[in-house]
Formats: C-alpha cells, sequence, structure tokens
C-alpha cells in the first residue's frame, strides 16, 4: 500500500473515531486516536477495515431518510383541510319548504279568450273550493314579505304556511277574490303594475281598492312600473321600473311598504337583482316551479302556477306533488 493511500486511511479512521469517542482523554478509543497519530506506522492497518465501513454506512442512511418524513408529514394537512371550508361557506343557511301558489285572474274569461287568457283565469267557484280545500286540510296563509322575513332575520312561520300571490292587479282581484278571501279569513299578496294603476286603465285595480285591500291585511307589492322584459337593460333603466313602482306605491296608499317584487313574465338578469337589492326589497318571486324556499335565493323565489283548466283533483295533486317532490 502507498504512503500515499495509508495516511487517508489513517486521517479517515481518526475522523470517525473521534466522532464516536464520548468521555476523557483516558476513553480507549481517545487513546487509539493518539496512537494512530503518531509516527508509528504499525496500527494502521489493524483497525482501518473494522471501522471505516461503519463510519461512512451509518450517517448517510440516519439523515437520508429524516427529510423524506418530514415532507410527508407536512402535505398531509394540506390534504386534510382543503375541503373544511365547504360546510360553514353560508353557515347562517335558512331553508323553508313553503308553497307560494301564483294566480292571475280569478273571473270567467270571454267567449273570444285565448288560450293565454284562459290558462290565467280561474273560476270564481273554482277558486273558492281552493280555498275551502286549503283550510279544511290545515293549510294558513302568510304573506310574501312574511315568508321573506322568516329567511332572512329567522321570524318563525305556522305550521303549513303557504302565501298566495296574484299578478299583474286585475280588478277582479278585489271585486272577485278578495271577498273570498276575508270570507275564510286568508291573506294575499298583490303585485301591481303601477303606471297601469296611476293611469286608471281599464280592467285594473284602483289605488282606493288597493288601500281598502291593504287595510284588511293584504300585502301590496311591485310587478313593475309597465310590465316590461327587464333583461338587458341599463341600471337607470330597471331602477326607474324597480325603485320607481316601489315609491309610487308607498306614495300612492299610506302605511304601506312594499318590500317583495314580482317579475314580469319571470324575466330578469343580475343587473336586476342588484337593483332590487339597492332599493330596499327584501324577496322577488320567479316563475320557477318549486317549493323550496333559502335565504341564498331570496330574490329568485320559487312558486306553483294555479292554470285555470285545473280540478280540484288536480289542484290537491299538484300542490302535493311539489311540497314531497323536493322542488
Amino acid at each position: 500500500m502507498s504512503k500515499f493511500l495509508t495516511l487517508a486511511l489513517r486521517g479517515a479512521f481518526v475522523v470517525g473515531l473521534a466522532s464516536l469517542a464520548v468521555g476523557s482523554a483516558d476513553s480507549p478509543v481517545v487513546q487509539i486516536a493518539a496512537l494512530l497519530n503518531s509516527p508509528t506506522p504499525t496500527p494502521t492497518n489493524t483497525f482501518t477495515p473494522t471501522r471505516v465501513p461503519t463510519f461512512t454506512a451509518t450517517p448517510t442512511n440516519t439523515f437520508t431518510s429524516t427529510p423524506t418524513l418530514t415532507l410527508t408529514l407536512t402535505a398531509i394537512p394540506t390534504r386534510t383541510r382543503t375541503p373544511t371550508p365547504t360546510p360553514t361557506i353560508n353557515p347562517n343557511l335558512r331553508v323553508a319548504r313553503v308553497p307560494v301558489l301564483m294566480y292571475h285572474s280569478i273571473s270567467i274569461p270571454p267567449p273570444d279568450a285565448d288560450a293565454v287568457r284562459l290558462d290565467l283565469s280561474v273560476l270564481p267557484q273554482a277558486f273558492d273550493e281552493q280555498m275551502a280545500f286549503l283550510i279544511y286540510n290545515g293549510y294558513r296563509t302568510i304573506r310574501a314579505a312574511d315568508l321573506a322575513e322568516s329567511l332572512l332575520f329567522g321570524a318563525p312561520l305556522p305550521e303549513k304556511a303557504i302565501v298566495l300571490t296574484f299578478d299583474d292587479g286585475y280588478a277582479d282581484a278585489y271585486e272577485t277574490a278578495f271577498p273570498i278571501l276575508k270570507k275564510y279569513g286568508m291573506t294575499a299578496t298583490f303585485y301591481v303594475i303601477t303606471q297601469f294603476v296611476e293611469t286608471k286603465k281599464s280592467g285594473y285595480l284602483t289605488w282606493q281598492q288597493l288601500q281598502e285591500m291593504a287595510n284588511a291585511g293584504m300585502e301590496i307589492g311591485s310587478h313593475s312600473v309597465d310590465h316590461p322584459d327587464l333583461r338587458g337593460k341599463t341600471i337607470a333603466y330597471q331602477n326607474t321600473q324597480l325603485a320607481g313602482s316601489k315609491q309610487m306605491i308607498e306614495a300612492r296608499l299610506p302605511g304601506v311598504t312594499v318590500k317583495t317584487f314580482c317579475y314580469p313574465s319571470g324575466r330578469y338578469d343580475l343587473t336586476t337583482i342588484a337593483v332590487l337589492r339597492l332599493s330596499g326589497y327584501l324577496s322577488a318571486f320567479t316563475e320557477i316551479q318549486g317549493v323550496r324556499q333559502t335565504n341564498e335565493d331570496i330574490f329568485e323565489m320559487r312558486r306553483v302556477r294555479v292554470r285555470g283548466s285545473y280540478t280540484l283533483t288536480d289542484y290537491a295533486y299538484w300542490l302535493n306533488w311539489f311540497t314531497t317532490s323536493g322542488r
């Protein structure tokens, strides 16, 4: 073995022994190291093959595996925490399964009525039977604003609550529906088109009639100024239709605060919803069929359409179907 290799092995072994040495200068390991540092070359070949492999292998395996374990543990909390926010996105979510029935006209349609008019017109006798059916089956009417306040603020609702809504503000709402509602001790929400009322358009409610209905506990809501398609319209235009109609109703009917809105023909967009919020409305109704109402969809609330062709059996069937279907 060359002198150079001998010295290299001796140096490596000394370092290894020094790393293992524990205690005082009298330690056997320390004494062996001292001998190896002496000019005498004899101990070099004796200890070199025994200790060098031990020194080389032990620290390498020990420290290589340690970072691997650390990285693995670091990744675990990341995967665990990812779904955590999901159930707490809205801790105040409120859901109510309340049918909101959509009526239009309570009248006998003229002989020349088209399919749309026939579909929108419920015969007075049929309406009376429907109200009797609701009372007999334990339903209790509330107003649209009552439902909104329950979803938004947690106000309690009666068991088997139901909302009756009447779109467009036809004169027969006062002449026919209103007396039948009073007969059964029921309440309802009437959505009016303010320009039709203001101009005293034939076939529509008057401010005097609306005031009488409001004084009797009926809710008066807005159905816009002149029943336009609100989609794609400017903020200014929609503000006139939504805030403007609300302000007119409140100005013409002392003691009335307009809290809810009904989209004309069910047409609206995100701008409409934003303007409704800024105008002070609590909720708005669509023509989407269903009974599941939530505070997350407070401006896209669902209803159940009552068609003029329904028999009492049809009426009972669809009310039960929507109530139990989960929609």
